[in-house]
């Protein structure tokens, strides 16, 4: 992938991209994205995906723990805690404290999402044609993502992105549309023509 999209992905998803510059003694994404640029678009709706994923998970979370505390101080007798969470501005209206009175009297407690370790990125390459996405951190939900942009790039020109089929009959398999492939061809064919002629004079 050329430089300047694999430091744009870095930039925008920095927390997956902390093994990005350590050593090859460390990590493999020390290579950096090592694929074609083709399928940039679906590593970046993948990571931005992941990440929201993350931060809503945590956001939930972090929501389901306030209120269950406010609630265990509200039926202690505090209510400060749950009025302010249920208040929307500057001051609480006479819905806020109906609300608050009904939940002390419910007294359901939230259920409260596992936590989700942050996705860092172990190793992302091309293998047999299609993606390889190697991750720490993350959930089922995550890994399921992971399948489906995996699956993406085996339809997905490696090379500019565009719709393409798989190639096992080349000798090396990659998964490139007609265009491009002739671009490739046509590209060797000079090169040989020249290696060719550099030998001969």
């Amino acid at each position: 992938m050329k430089q300047e999209l694999d430091e744009l992905l870095c930039k925008k998803y920095p927390k997956m991209m902390i093994n990005r510059n350590k050593s090859i003694m460390e990590t493999c994404m020390c290579w950096g994205f090592e694929c074609g640029d083709g399928w940039f678009n679906i590593l970046d709706h993948l990571m931005g995906n992941i990440q929201n994923h993350i931060n809503w998970k945590r956001s939930q979370r972090a929501s389901a723990l306030k209120y269950n505390r406010s609630l265990q101080r509200a039926i202690n007798g505090d209510r400060a805690g749950l009025i302010k969470y249920h208040t929307f501005g500057d001051q609480p209206s006479e819905q806020t404290y109906e609300r608050v009175e009904r939940d002390i009297n419910e007294a359901k407690f939230r259920d409260v999402p596992e936590k989700i370790r942050q996705v860092t990125l172990d190793q992302v390459k091309e293998k047999f044609g299609t993606l390889r996405f190697y991750y720490t951190g993350g959930d089922d939900y995550i890994d399921g993502m992971v399948t489906m942009a995996e699956s993406m790039s085996g339809v997905t020109c490696e090379s500019c992105g565009s719709g393409a089929k798989t190639d096992w009959n080349s000798g090396w398999v990659r998964t490139i549309c007609e265009p491009c492939q002739e671009a490739r061809d046509k590209k060797r064919a000079e090169l040989i023509d020249e290696v060719i002629k550099r030998d001969i004079l």
